[in-house]
């Protein structure tokens, strides 16, 4: 698998959340439909893209490189801060403070948070769109 292809699978692991009446909390959707968000590269969200969704940034490195700084971006629309919240809490699962190593053509990639790891953001269009800004960091394990 490239190691875009890697980045891709991983970040499309990220559960699809619905709000729980019985534990006032967002949770993983079990209604039959995606079991996960969309993910999207930034530069190829497709016109009527439906929220939520990731997106993230490609960048691509070698053994002996310097990691490289990717950002991840989740996108809700919502008029509290509950989802984007419950997301970024999901998120910082898939990639725990020591990291996670990925599987790629020609070797593997760590991925670990950055610093800051998350912000709060809104959309200056639309007061209903949140936005959840990672700083990711990939070291790649690779001959190329």
């Amino acid at each position: 698998m490239t190691k875009e292809a890697a980045l891709f699978t991983f970040f499309s692991t990220l559960p699809k959340l619905a709000y729980d009446k019985d534990s006032g909390g967002y949770v993983a959707a079990n209604d039959g439909k995606e079991a996960t968000i969309p993910a999207y590269v930034n530069t190829a969200v497709p016109d009527g893209a439906e929220l939520p969704y990731l997106t993230y940034t490609v960048l691509i490195g070698a053994f002996g490189e310097p990691a490289c700084s990717l950002t991840v971006n989740i996108w809700c629309r919502t008029t509290d801060e509950a989802e984007p919240n419950a997301y970024a809490r999901e998120l910082g699962k898939l990639i725990p403070r020591g990291g996670v190593l990925l599987h790629c053509d020609g070797g593997g990639m760590r991925i670990y948070r950055g610093n800051p790891w998350c912000q709060s953001l809104v959309d200056d269009t639309d007061r209903t769109i949140k936005r959840r800004y990672f700083n990711v960091e990939v070291e790649y394990i690779t001959e190329e």
